[in-house]
């Protein structure tokens, strides 16, 4: 679910996922999720001893995204 209205709070997100039908995106080995920004997500716990890896990268035409909201810089 995409969510543009700033922060949520743990309780707004209990309630989101209370009423929203989450979709399993898995990806093999090596593979790659893409996903909008914005998006209420999670990730469960790795089922191996495999550490996993998060490649970040966002993409704004300012770090100022309005409503108390900015990108990390630095």
């Amino acid at each position: 679910m995409s969510y543009t209205g700033g922060l949520l709070t743990h309780d707004e997100i209990q309630r989101l996922a209370a009423v929203v039908t989450p979709v399993a995106c898995m990806a093999s080995a090596g593979g790659v999720v893409a996903m909008r920004p914005l998006v209420v997500h999670a990730s469960s716990k790795a089922s191996d001893n495999q550490p996993r890896r998060v490649l970040h990268i966002e993409y704004a035409t300012s770090v100022h995204l309005g409503a108390g909201l900015e990108l990390a810089v630095g």
